[in-house]
């Protein structure tokens, strides 16, 4: 099992952030595979689909982007500079989702569903 980070780290916030959040791989069962886990967070980070919803979070949150797949239940925060802050799959999922845009929305980049 790899220890540090994978060659994907250059997409995260830093190496240490990707290695810190690789506890959220089983979720996507890919424990003990830190570059899989990471690999999958890369190909959410450039997803476009109609199933996914994303908002801009305000100051209180540098402007981070918050996506999320409502088929697949993937959970996103992106830097305001395009790297990955963490990846993982909520236990409330939609509701979740939107109970951080209560908290830390700003504006919405796309919302097509409702609970």
């Amino acid at each position: 099992m790899e220890k540090g980070p994978s060659w994907n780290a250059k997409y995260w916030t830093s190496p240490e952030n990707e290695v810190e959040h690789f506890k959220h791989a089983e979720m996507f069962g890919l424990e003990g595979y830190p570059y899989k886990y990471s690999k999958k967070a890369v190909e959410f980070l450039n997803a476009e689909s109609d199933s996914i919803i994303s908002f801009k979070a305000n100051e209180k949150k540098f402007h981070s982007i918050y996506k999320y797949n409502v088929a697949t239940n993937e959970f996103m925060i992106i830097s305001k500079h395009g790297k990955i802050v963490t990846y993982y799959t909520p236990s409330k999922e939609l509701r979740y989702f939107y109970s951080r845009f209560k908290l830390y929305g700003d504006y919405w980049i796309k919302r097509d569903y409702s609970l």
